[in-house]
């Protein structure tokens, strides 16, 4: 498993961790990034709707 940043044609940069062996597949760091934040902000809504 290793982590592999570049820079597209559009110059945008990406993150991503891929990995090898018989079944190789890539994750973009951004966008787990991106929707944990998401997550969490909805979960801390919803305790704080529960709370009140």
């Amino acid at each position: 498993m290793h982590l592999h940043i570049y820079r597209d044609k559009s110059r945008s940069g990406h993150f991503d961790l891929v990995s090898g062996g018989d079944h190789p597949w890539t994750i973009d760091l951004v966008a787990v990034t991106a929707a944990a934040v998401l997550v969490v902000g909805f979960a801390g809504a919803l305790v704080l709707q529960l709370v009140r």
